[in-house]
């Protein structure tokens, strides 16, 4: 039984204390600490206070997609063609229900201790779960249920567990945490597309794909930000 309702919120719509809200999180660079792996590390988590709405907006992208001859099976900003990603951005430029939150850090300011897969995305799954704690205090809604990139195996997403959730115990609702890839859900896609926008201008200093979304609700924590030691 849907619980959300069966068709998106229109103006006027009050989000009734038993709606549940829906967080997808995704993430960019990756887990090597040497000179080989990404400078930068970073978690986009993007809040859907709709995400029937935020949904059909790409849902759409792909059929028109495919009434012009292309098949998309789904969208991953890193891979899609230029083309691809600009319909994308146009899309995600004017979601007023969906807002993000960019966690990043340049990884050489991580001391030895966090330079492992389960401390880093910890440091990070934590740094979330404050930021909803503070930003989420005064909104009505049921429970938060938080969908994460699978990007880690079994064993190490036991392992965060164990690390993030007294953090999230602190959000006082009831709170669902799941692991699913991006590519199974739309507002993972749109996730991983703030992801990638932030992530590129951190790593290369292109900033083309946040320049196209300026309407877009955002914003940046530097999780690292008071670090004076690069240990690598």
């Amino acid at each position: 039984m849907a619980r959300i309702g069966l068709r998106p919120l229109r103006d006027g719509d009050n989000i009734s204390e038993q709606t549940p809200l829906f967080v997808f999180i995704d993430e960019s660079g990756n887990f090597d600490f040497s000179s080989g792996g990404t400078s930068h590390f970073l978690m986009a988590a993007v809040i859907a206070r709709d995400p029937i709405a935020s949904a059909c907006a790409l849902q759409a992208v792909k059929y028109d997609l495919m009434s012009d001859g292309i098949d998309e099976p789904f969208f991953h900003a890193s891979e899609d063609k230029q083309a691809i990603r600009d319909r994308v951005f146009a899309v995600l430029n004017e979601l007023p229900s969906v807002s993000t939150h960019v966690i990043y850090a340049d990884k050489h300011y991580a001391a030895p201790a966090l330079q492992n897969t389960v401390r880093m995305y910890s440091l990070f799954g934590g740094a979330i779960a404050k930021y909803l704690l503070m930003t989420l205090s005064t909104e009505q809604f049921s429970q938060v249920i938080i969908v994460f990139d699978k990007a880690l195996p079994k064993r190490d997403e036991n392992a965060f567990l164990a690390q993030v959730k007294p953090a999230l115990n602190k959000l006082g609702r009831p709170y669902r945490l799941y692991f699913q890839s991006v590519k199974f859900d739309f507002n993972g896609q749109i996730a991983d597309y703030f992801a990638w926008a932030n992530y590129i201008a951190l790593e290369r200093g292109d900033r083309r794909a946040l320049a196209s979304i300026p309407k877009a609700r955002m914003t940046k924590f530097d999780l690292f930000r008071t670090g004076h030691t690069k240990y690598y």
